[in-house]
């Protein structure tokens, strides 16, 4: 069943009108009566409707069933990402990501970032790239998307009960099987041309853990989503 996250309110009954999901319904998909599909709206459930009704600006909707799945990781994780150099690694690290589960995102710009400009419009894209990722996945809690135009100034907050792992080439490889107790993560991931001494400093005063999982240099796309799998299915 087609899969829909909406940001209005669910009940019983719905009426949709919202333009963007009827296009998708009746000229994309081309829905008929009495067919279902799933809406939900980021709280952690998800409702079945069966469509009774459609007319050009409407479709009416029929309670079926209310379900909680289980498809949200039972441990937290957030990506600090560098800005890469393209947009498109933007677009796919953020695809990936929702799919396997994070969070939230924090794009920054570190000292070696290229010069992206996050736009407005480029952030909506962002936002209707995990939208869409969501929908498809089966996930039923949207992760926050921030952007953020330098280094964080607050590297790590000590009052609370996360662990923020910086991922760094320089060092030895170690096992990512250490840190399988762990229930909260904010993986830190740099951009291209690695993290400036400067950075590692700042982030080493702030208690940060640098590790290396691996001998493979994974790309800026790639290293987040490869660890990022592994601590939330360990």
């Amino acid at each position: 069943m087609q899969r829909f996250f909406i940001t209005f309110p669910l009940s019983i009954d719905m009426t949709i009108t919202d333009t963007g999901i009827l296009h998708q319904l009746t000229r994309v998909l081309r829905v008929a009566p009495w067919e279902r599909i799933v809406l939900f709206s980021g709280d952690g459930t998800e409702i079945e409707y069966e469509i009774t009704t459609i007319d050009k600006k409407s479709i009416w909707l029929r309670w079926v069933a209310s379900r909680v799945p289980n498809t949200e990781p039972r441990k937290r994780v957030t990506l600090y990402q560098a800005l890469p150099n393209k947009y498109e690694k933007i677009e796919y690290i953020i695809q990936k990501w929702v799919e396997i589960g994070i969070a939230r995102f924090v794009f920054f710009r570190s000292d070696r970032s290229q010069k992206l400009l996050l736009s407005p419009s480029k952030i909506d894209r962002f936002i209707t790239i995990a939208r869409e990722a969501l929908e498809q996945c089966g996930g039923v809690v949207m992760p926050e998307i921030a952007c953020i135009d330098r280094f964080p100034d607050t590297v790590v907050d000590v009052t609370t009960q996360t662990t923020h792992i910086v991922l760094d080439t320089i060092w030895e490889s170690i096992r990512i099987s250490q840190y399988d107790n762990l229930q909260d993560i904010s993986l830190w991931v740099g951009p291209e041309g690695g993290w400036s001494d400067t950075e590692r400093m700042k982030m080493s005063d702030n208690g940060s853990i640098f590790a290396r999982f691996g001998e493979r240099v994974l790309r800026t796309e790639t290293a987040g989503i490869v660890i990022g799998f592994s601590f939330l299915n360990a």
